[in-house]
Formats: C-alpha cells, structure tokens, sequence
C-alpha cells in the first residue's frame, strides 16, 4: 500500500517511518512535515523505529532519524545516538556529533560511560563530542589531558576547545619536550596556551558562528519516489497511485523492459485510459517492445488516427510505434511530429529507434541544435544509422558534459571498423584513447553499445558474454 504524500497527517508516524524505509514515499519536505508537526506521536514512534532490525530496508533512514532527533533536541533521544557512535567509533556522521553536542549535559554520563568501553586508539570521535560540550566536569579534563601521550596534537585542539585553564600546566609539560622539528605543533600549543590564559569565561575556544539548524534546508518541497529501489510488482502497482506524476514515473520504469502479462495490461490500461497526458505517454513508450501484441498494436493505431490526442501523448505514442515504421501512416505521424519544434526532440527518438532508412537524414542537422533533447536525439541517430561523417562533431561532444555519455555510446556504434566479436577489444582501447579514458561507468556503456553493434549486425555480444 503506497502512501499518498499529499495527505500524510492521515497516516501514523510509524506508517510514515516503514513507507520512507521500503521507498513507498519520497524523503521530501511533506514526509518532515507529517513527523515534525506531530512531535508528541511522532518521537515515540521515531525512537522505536530507530531500535528495530533495518538492515533489509531497501532506503537507510539514519540520516534522517539523526536530523529529527537534533531538531527536536530531547534527552530521550541519547540512546539512539550512542548505540549509533558504538557501532562504528572510528567514523561518526557529523549528524551525530552535532545532535549530541546540541543536547547537551544529558549526553554527559553516557558519553563517558561510552570511552570507558573504548580503546584509545578507536576513542577519539567520543573525546571530540566531549570537549565540545562545554560542560566543566572533571572527568572529561582528565580524559582530554590524558590524550596528550597518545596523539599531542589532537589532545592540545581538543583541550582549546574544551576552554579549562586547569589544562595549561599539563600542556605546558609535554611541550617542554618538543624540539625544533615539531615547529608547527609548537605554534599551536603556544595558540592554545594563549588561548586558556584569558579569563575563564572567556578561555574556550570560540565556536564558530554556525547558522542555527534548519531541518527544512535538508530536504526538497517535493521528490520522486527511489523507483529504482522497487521491485516489479510494486512498480506496477504505482500504475494506479493517485499522483498523476508518480503512475508516469512507474510507467517509464517499465521503458526497454521486457514485460509479463500484469505489467503490459497496466500500462495498457494507463496508455488508454489515464486522465494524465504524460502518464499516458510514458505508458505508450514502455509499451514499444509489445508492438507485436494484437491488443497492444490495435490500441497503438487507433490512438496513432485520434486527430484530437494532445502531442504531449502523441510524442510517447510515436516513441512506442517506431517499430512499426514499415507502415506508411507511421511513418507520416513521425514526420508531422518532427515539423512541431516542441516535438522534434521525441521525433527524432522514435526515428532513430526505428532504423528506417527514410529518416536517416533528418540527423547530422540538428547536431548543433539549441535544444539539448533535440541534440541528444540526433547523437543517437548518427551512431544508430552509422553516420561516419558526422563522427569528429560527435567526437567533439566528448568535452560537453551533457552529452558526453550520449556521444560515447553513439561513437562506439558508428567508429568504421569491421564488426566482429574480435576486434571488439581493440575497438574498446581505441575509444579509451579517443576520449582521452574512460570512467568505469562509461566503459560499460561503450562494452553495451560494442555488444548492441554486433547484435544489430546478427552477431552474439562480446561483453555481455564475459560478464555471464
């Protein structure tokens, strides 16, 4: 069951908390909203969720139960931030760190209770939470001029920090047996010495004046839920959410996927009969490979003769029947969509995805194009149809960090060379020299489009074939 972000005050905060933890809501400004408004219900709710088993949660929460508990700045919030710093002492969040040192003297005790548990050599993160509290405690000066024999340097800005004149004579001691290599060690202990002479009121360290923490920076008003952290049946089931952008998200996710029988009646349904142009059309999109579907194809071409369909949807709709370009009236459609400006951009997709040989002009032209979508789409049709002429203004695309990986993937599908699973290797290296390397990222885009280029030609994939 997916939450409707628009009306989360009628959910719990414990349903909130599970929805945000398996990606059925967006970590947006709506989800802090619901929390923050409702502190009573909501801390409980936060700190029992905080205590369970999440480690199969498919989104981790931990930054934002941390930003919650220091927004609010409750004791009861301790625990939690403890438990965390224990897992891992030698990696704190700065999260961490800052809601402790916010709530203050009642972290004291456990923080304490927590370096007694701790080596020294995995007990600085504790030591820094301590200094920064500000709190005068015997204790902690103790275990800050303790610190002085296992790493100098640290100890000597962490007692500045902590601002207790009582450090100086045992500062003063260990600096009495620094020589002149420790040049700079000795200019910070004379700062920090320096610094504790002043009054005591006045013998910290002066903290930086940080903008007072807004929990509301952290978050956008509005986010897309994590589709990626979806599993297909709850994808499909986002085809029926109530939000219009979130069924055409879920609809586009089902793009260049091959379908079962639940996920092609949905988008079906969507494409037919959705109040939501867009989601209609990225219904039709995801719809492409299914062209050999009677009911599909039938629904395709009676939408393709609709002369009132919007050309929002028109656009999608021309994506999803580029396999049907053999046909006259497709191929028409596509044109008339291309001579629309607002509908280039998709034209140009649905001609490239095609292959038909009437479009393979329509690209080099718009290479310079001042639409970047537009630009994109006649990338993709220069590497598609092997347009070699065009390939140094491709290769100058590489420096465009818009169009890099679109210029890659295209390059590698229309570099001249002979296309067997042979002489894929070399042609890899060649492109790495090209484009001056390649990111790991980008070298499995050109191995995907390498293996596209020996498909296209009826061979099996080199690459693909490594991987397996």
């Amino acid at each position: 069951m997916f939450l409707d972000p628009n009306k989360l005050a009628e959910a719990s905060p414990a349903e909130i908390l599970n929805a945000a933890a398996k990606g059925h809501i967006g970590l947006d400004q709506r989800f802090l909203r619901a929390l923050v408004e409702r502190r009573e219900q909501a801390l409980p709710a936060v700190l029992a969720f905080a205590e369970r088993d999440r480690s199969e949660d498919p989104v981790d929460l931990d930054p934002d139960l941390m930003a919650l508990l220091r927004w609010w700045k409750t004791p009861e919030a301790v625990p939690f931030l403890i438990g965390y710093v224990k897992r891992d002492p030698d990696d704190v969040p700065d999260e961490a760190v800052e809601a402790l040192v916010e709530i203050g003297a009642p972290a004291l005790e456990p923080l304490l209770a927590l370096y007694g548990e701790l080596d020294e050599s995995e007990s600085g993160e504790v030591a820094f939470i301590l200094a920064h509290l500000r709190t005068r405690d015997e204790r902690i000066l103790k275990i800050l001029t303790d610190r002085l024999e296992y790493d100098l340097w640290d100890a000597v800005l962490l007692l500045r920090i902590y601002g207790d004149p009582a450090a100086r004579p045992v500062i003063e001691k260990a600096a009495a047996e620094l020589d002149e290599s420790d040049r700079e060690l000795k200019k910070e202990v004379s700062e920090a010495l320096e610094a504790l002479e002043r009054r005591p009121e006045e013998s910290a360290a002066e903290p930086e004046q940080d903008e007072p923490f807004d929990i509301w920076e952290l978050y956008p008003k509005q986010t897309d839920l994590p589709l990626d952290l979806l599993d297909e049946d709850e994808r499909t089931e986002l085809l029926q959410h109530p939000l219009a952008a979130v069924r055409a998200a879920a609809a586009s996710s089902f793009f260049n996927r091959e379908l079962n029988d639940a996920q092609r009646r949905g988008l079906l349904e969507v494409a037919k009969r959705d109040e939501s142009a867009t989601a209609r059309a990225r219904a039709w999109e995801a719809l492409t490979g299914e062209v050999e579907d009677a009911e599909v194809l039938r629904a395709m071409l009676k939408a393709l003769r609709d002369s009132g369909l919007a050309l929002e949807e028109r656009a999608g709709l021309m994506v999803g029947l580029a396999p049907e370009a053999d046909r006259e009236e497709v191929r028409e459609a596509i044109v008339r969509l291309y001579e629309a400006p607002e509908g280039r951009a998709k034209a140009l997709e649905a001609m490239w995805r095609s292959l038909h040989p009437s479009f393979r002009g329509y690209f080099a032209k718009h290479l310079d194009d001042a639409d970047l979508e537009t630009r994109r789409g006649a990338v993709w049709g220069v590497g598609y149809y092997g347009i070699r002429s065009e390939l140094d203004r491709v290769r100058k695309l590489f420096d465009d960090e818009d169009l890099r990986s679109d210029a890659l993937f295209a390059y590698a599908l229309a570099i001249p060379a002979e296309v067997s699973r042979g002489r894929m290797k070399g042609l890899l290296a060649r492109i790495e020299r090209d484009a001056n390397g390649l990111s790991e990222m980008e070298e499995e885009l050109v191995k995907t489009s390498l293996d596209e280029r020996l498909m296209l030609a009826g061979k099996e994939p080199v690459f693909a074939a490594q991987e397996d």
